[in-house]
């Protein structure tokens, strides 16, 4: 749900009663007041100014305060939503309902839509239907839509939140296809300045421009088809050739020699850290998903993981809750057992998961299947 100029639609005797609902005391919001109040804009163009303009809404924008602001004022449309969930991001309001029937997910979704209309209607604030998207993950018989306010949303394929393109099979090639383009292009940049650039400039240049390209959530795209991940490694391979001048090495010894691993192995050291976060108690983003087979606090005595009975093999072994469990119980104790974060990142750095044991690991043989 994508809502129309929202930061700058807040009106502020409503966030200023908002705060003063949340405990805030007489002088803090006679502070709030005096920085939100008498505020003034004009457009200049070449050297022509426009006359001043009173800004009697809104937050300023590009400030620390304002999306902070913008966050407590949407906060009580939460506690309006029933029987269902609901991601925010600053404007992004996206409600998600799961069931195994589909007739209840679009009840639920239209209901709360229904409610989340009427909140921003009396919250000053509009929503953008032309920007809003319905997406619908399972099987189904027929294209699906969902009824918000006067407007008719048809399901997409795919929708992009929060940079991560998400499709309706969840198998997110879309979305790493878009990476290997984007890095791809930066890496051809990269190619042709290469002689004139130190072994050590063209290497920063690859971590810093090409590398970082699938560091933004990993953990969500990573059980991508393997043709998909073949795209991934070639990617790499170039890059590593064309940093190291080295086009007789194959793509195991490029990464030996680079003190590196694959894209698809570092996914896996960064979902180990998630994992230590979550059962030693640093975070606890991830605290639903992974179970110990013990209640015991011991690391030491008791360190597996419950791995989950899988129903559906293909969607269920590609799932953080198999996958990441499986994985964790395979390290060694030495890494497991880590006394601290910091020590636990120097050493899984350092770990190669020949063991992993998911589809794209696997050597595949033409009428055999995977081995």
């Amino acid at each position: 749900m994508d809502l129309s100029k929202a930061f700058d639609t807040i009106n502020h005797e409503l966030l200023l009663a908002k705060l003063h609902a949340y405990g805030f005391s007489k002088q803090a919001l006679s502070i709030l007041s005096s920085y939100l109040d008498n505020r003034k804009q004009r457009v200049k163009i070449n050297n022509t100014f426009s006359s001043w303009t009173d800004l009697i809404q809104g937050v300023p924008q590009g400030s620390v305060l304002g999306p902070l602001l913008f966050n407590i004022y949407l906060n009580d449309l939460f506690f309006s939503l029933k029987n269902i969930h609901v991601c925010n991001f600053a404007d992004d309001t996206t409600p998600y309902v799961c069931d195994k029937s589909i007739e209840n997910v679009m009840k639920l979704l239209e209901e709360n839509c229904e409610i989340a209309l009427s909140w921003f209607e009396n919250n000053y604030m509009k929503l953008n239907t032309d920007k809003c998207h319905l997406i619908v993950s399972g099987h189904k018989h027929e294209q699906i839509w969902a009824k918000i306010g006067k407007d008719k949303i048809w399901e997409s394929s795919d929708v992009k939140l929060l940079g991560v393109t998400i499709d309706n099979e969840l198998k997110f090639d879309n979305h790493v296809s878009k990476i290997c383009s984007k890095a791809s292009r930066k890496l051809s940049v990269l190619a042709r300045m290469s002689k004139l650039l130190s072994f050590e400039k063209r290497r920063i240049i690859f971590k810093s421009f090409v590398e970082s390209q699938f560091k933004y959530c990993p953990l969500i795209w990573m059980f991508h088809s393997r043709l998909t991940n073949n795209k991934i490694n070639r990617l790499h391979e170039r890059a590593l050739r064309i940093v190291y001048n080295d086009y007789e090495s194959t793509f195991e010894q490029l990464l030996i020699n680079d003190k590196s691993f694959s894209i698809h192995h570092q996914n896996i050291h960064k979902l180990m850290i998630e994992i230590y976060k979550t059962l030693n108690d640093i975070d606890n983003t991830y605290s639903d998903i992974f179970v110990r087979t013990s209640h015991s606090v011991n690391l030491r005595s008791k360190p597996d993981l419950l791995i989950p009975s899988v129903k559906i093999v293909l969607k269920g072994k590609n799932s953080l809750r198999y996958f990441g469990s499986l994985m964790w119980n395979s390290l060694p104790n030495n890494i497991r057992n880590s006394e601290s974060l910091s020590v636990f990142k120097a050493k899984i750095k350092l770990w190669k998961p020949d063991n992993c044991a998911c589809r794209l690991c696997k050597t595949y043989l033409n009428g055999v299947g995977f081995i």
